[in-house]
This record gives structure tokens, C-alpha cells and sequence, in this order.
């Protein structure tokens, strides 16, 4: 899919319905709502950080939302196309615990590395709590962090694997809270 995506070819029609949770009138549904909200047939970040602000009004959600956008944009073109969009969207509503997490892994892996370092964990922390106007938001996330790792890095090698990370998500129920709401 190119990024100039108004139209959706049989190929691209096929290989969305077989490669998200959505039935072939649902991707329809979404294709034709995306081309109506983004007649360019991509989403820019300027564009995502408008829509997705309005989720934080009273905190600065800036921070976080490039987070998220880098965990749609999975190209890393600098826009969200159709594809990139629905698979995402798929994740979210319809996607297993396993794959809610391993898109969660993403969302902290800032360096795209497969391992999470206490330096990303604590910067997407620090996003959050800011975009959610907590209190100390640097104090919150540093705390939250060192919780994190005592929970979840079995190996003590300072670093979260993926596999760390989804299979020890149950050990630290504050993790589990907060991302209860992504």
C-alpha cells in the first residue's frame, strides 16, 4: 500500500482481512471512514497529535502521543496509512492479552531494539504521568520504574526482553493497571 491510499486494491482488501480481526464489510467500514477523516489516505503526526491530544485535556500529552504515533507508524515514514492504522486498531479492540502486550513492548522500546532499558521505560513513564497531569511526574515514573524491574527483569541483566516483559506482567499488578488504559 502506497501512501497516497484513497483506493484499496483486491490484494491489499485480502491481505487486511487476513491479517487483522476484522471481517471484509468491517474493513470496508474502516476504509471508508479513514479516506473520509484523511482524504490524503495517510495520517501525519500533526494530524494524530490533534486527534489524540483531546484525549489528555488537562495534561500535556504531547510526549506520549509521539510514542504512540512511532508505535503506528510501523514503517517509519512519518505518516499512518490505512494498513498501519487498521492492524493497530485490530490490536486494540479485538487483539489477545499477548499481542495487547507485545504492542505495549513497542511502545516502550524507543530504540526498537527488542529490550527495554530503565532510561525508556522511565522517559515513557514520564510521558503519561505528564499527558495524565500527575503530580512529579519524573519522581512518579522513576519509582514506577524501579517497581517494574524488580517485578519483571528475572534475569537482573538490566534489561526487559519481550519475553520479560509479557510473561511477568501478572508479578507487577500496577504495570497491568496502567496499561489497562491503552
Amino acid at each position: 500500500m502506497g501512501q497516497n491510499q484513497t483506493k484499496l486494491t483486491s490484494s491489499d482488501f485480502k491481505e487486511l482481512v487476513g491479517g487483522t480481526k476484522f471481517s471484509k464489510n468491517e474493513v470496508s467500514f474502516w476504509f471508508e471512514k479513514f479516506k473520509k477523516e484523511f482524504p490524503k489516505g495517510k495520517i501525519s503526526k500533526y494530524e494524530f497529535l490533534v486527534i489524540y491530544s483531546k484525549f489528555f485535556p488537562s495534561g500535556d500529552g504531547t510526549e506520549f502521543t509521539d510514542h504512540i504515533f512511532r508505535t503506528y507508524d510501523l514503517d517509519q515514514n512519518g505518516f499512518i496509512d490505512f494498513r498501519e492504522f487498521l492492524v493497530t486498531i485490530s490490536i486494540a479492540q479485538r487483539g489477545t492479552p499477548e499481542e495487547k502486550l507485545k504492542w505495549a513492548f513497542r511502545l516502550y522500546d524507543l530504540d526498537g531494539n527488542g529490550s527495554l532499558t530503565r532510561t525508556e521505560i522511565k522517559t515513557v513513564l514520564t510521558s503519561i504521568y505528564r499527558a495524565r497531569k500527575q503530580p512529579n511526574p519524573e519522581a512518579k515514573a522513576e519509582l514506577s520504574t524501579n517497581e517494574f524491574f524488580g517485578a519483571l527483569d528475572r534475569d537482573k541483566n538490566g534489561e526487559l526482553s519481550e519475553e520479560e516483559f509479557v510473561n511477568g506482567i501478572d508479578s507487577c499488578p500496577s504495570l497491568k493497571e496502567l496499561l489497562q488504559g491503552f
